[in-house]
C-alpha cells in the first residue's frame, strides 16, 4: 500500500468569477521511504499539489488516501493531528520568529502537540538542531544566522515531531548555491534514515537529486520517472 495516494484529484479555484484549473485528474503514489520531487514551472500546480498532500488545503474531486486513511473523511481536529504530528514542512520562507532563539523556534510543534514539559521539549529541540549540524547556534536568534543556517532551523523544526512525511516547497529557493547545497545534502540524510521527502521545485539541478522526478504542467502529470541521480541507486 502507498504511503501516499491521490487518485483523479482535481483542484479548481473561482477568482472573478472565472474558474482556474489548478490541477486536473492527477494520480500519484508515493510509498514509504521514497524521496519524489515534483518540479514544474509558476502556475504548474505544484504548490497546490504540495497544499493538498499536506493537508492544508482539499481536492475539489478525486480522493487522497494517506497511509490508507481517506483524507477527505477527516475533520479539522483530525487534520490538524495529521500536520502536526504525520507531516513536517520545510517552505522556501523560514517562517522562523525573530524574537526567540533557534532552539525555542524549533520547539513550537512539540508545544503545539501539548507537550508540557520545557525540559523534555528543550531537549527534542537541541537533538534536532544537533541533526542539521547547528548544536553550537541553539541560543542564536534568526538575525544571528546565515539564510542557510536558518533554513536549518527551519528543517530542523520540521524534524522536532519525528514525522514519517517530510513536505519542501521551493526550500532552496532563497538561498546561494553553497547553502543550496547544504540543504540537499540534508533531505539526502533525511532519505537514507528511511523518511518519505517529497520536494516542490522549479530547478532541474534540485530535481535531480532526488531519486524519482515528477514533472507537472498546466495542473496534470506529464511524466514521472527515475532522477539520474537515483537510476540504479538503493533506497
Amino acid at each position: 500500500m502507498a504511503l501516499i495516494e491521490l487518485v483523479g484529484v482535481s483542484k479548481i479555484y473561482g477568482v472573478g468569477g472565472v474558474e482556474v484549473h489548478a490541477l486536473r485528474s492527477v494520480d500519484l503514489a508515493v510509498g514509504g521511504g521514497e524521496y519524489v520531487a515534483i518540479m514544474g514551472q509558476s502556475g504548474s500546480g505544484k504548490s497546490t499539489l504540495m497544499h493538498i498532500l499536506g493537508c492544508l488545503d482539499v481536492p475539489s474531486s478525486g480522493a487522497y488516501h494517506l497511509d490508507g486513511a481517506d483524507v477527505g473523511t477527516m475533520d479539522e481536529i483530525d487534520l490538524a493531528d495529521v500536520r502536526n504530528r504525520r507531516i513536517g514542512f520545510v517552505f522556501q520562507q523560514f517562517h522562523l520568529l525573530g524574537r526567540l532563539p533557534a532552539w525555542r523556534n524549533v520547539e513550537l510543534p512539540l508545544m503545539y502537540m501539548g507537550i508540557r514539559s520545557r525540559q523534555r521539549r528543550r531537549e527534542r529541540a537541541e537533538k534536532a538542531l544537533e541533526a542539521v549540524g547547528l548544536a553550537d547556534r541553539s541560543a542564536h536568534r534568526p538575525t544571528e544566522l546565515s539564510g542557510g543556517q536558518q533554513q536549518r532551523v527551519a528543517i530542523a523544526r520540521a524534524l522536532v515531531t519525528d514525522p514519517a512525511i517530510i513536505l519542501a516547497d521551493e526550500p532552496t529557493g532563497n538561498l546561494a548555491s553553497d547553502q543550496a547545497e547544504e540543504i540537499l545534502t540534508i533531505f539526502e540524510g533525511m532519505h537514507s534514515e528511511g523518511r518519505t521527502v517529497v520536494l516542490i521545485t522549479h530547478e532541474p539541478d534540485v530535481g535531480g537529486r532526488a531519486r524519482r522526478l515528477v514533472r507537472i504542467r498546466d495542473g496534470r502529470i506529464i511524466s514521472d520517472e527515475p532522477a539520474a541521480s537515483g537510476v540504479g541507486s538503493a533506497g
